[in-house]
């Protein structure tokens, strides 16, 4: 009898296009490489939306074997090799379900970054200030790069830190803004206290940038004060 009701079971369930799970069987459900390049895709799309200025191509992808999660309410989280995807040749696969982490995979890639930045258009020396003449646009992959420029107005009016050859990327890390207080230089010091505003002449010990605090010598009291550089020749001492 209770044969013969399993044998009714399951030919009921097959009528209704369901597979019969044995006895001691766990369901699961395969992550495939279809579905692993579906989650990766999208994972991309949105990564090109944090970066609107760059098109990000993939060249290469090697996937690990298919494998197998519990059925249940499935979640996958990618984690790439470099924060911010770019430069990453691996990208971590996590898969939950139910909350419950149940696999960790690893996908090997190839990205390629295409976007327009800023190159050099002579060799600059160290030092150089740079102009618009001294750079030009150009459309490249920048996967291998940590700080392009995507704009000459970001690099205009910098100076250069290090020498540049023809045709590199000019990074962020490359350019800084000249300093708007030079040591030795003559400065005015002023003092806000009480509604009222102090003020003495002194005399630079450091370079200094807008915002930056410096070593600033009073030359009337011979102290050193640390003083915020506000503007060319001009620092507040802040109480």
């Amino acid at each position: 009898m209770r044969h013969h009701m399993l044998t009714l079971l399951t030919m009921l369930l097959l009528l209704l296009g369901m597979n019969p799970v044995s006895a001691g069987e766990t369901s699961h459900v395969v992550i495939d490489h279809q579905e692993m390049q579906q989650i990766l895709d999208d994972f991309l799309a949105e990564q090109s939306l944090l970066l609107p200025q760059v098109e990000l191509r993939l060249t290469s992808v090697q996937f690990p074997a298919p494998y197998k999660v519990p059925m249940g309410r499935i979640e996958h989280q990618l984690i790439p090799s470099r924060p911010g995807v770019l430069g990453s040749r691996r990208i971590s696969i996590m898969t939950r379900v139910d909350d419950q982490i149940v696999s960790n995979q690893s996908i090997r890639v190839e990205i390629e970054a295409m976007a327009e930045i800023a190159v050099a258009k002579e060799g600059l020396r160290r030092g150089t200030m740079l102009t618009d003449n001294l750079m030009e646009m150009r459309y490249q992959d920048i996967s291998r790069l940590s700080e392009p420029i995507f704009a000459r107005a970001d690099a205009v009016g910098k100076i250069v830190k290090r020498t540049v050859r023809l045709g590199q990327p000019l990074q962020g890390q490359q350019v800084e803004y000249p300093p708007l207080v030079k040591r030795g230089e003559r400065v005015v010091i002023e003092v806000h206290q009480a509604g009222m505003t102090l003020s003495a002449v002194g005399e630079a010990r450091q370079d200094g940038r807008e915002g930056e605090s410096i070593k600033v010598l009073n030359t009337g009291s011979s102290r050193e004060v640390i003083s915020r550089v506000v503007a060319p020749g001009l620092v507040r001492v802040e109480l």
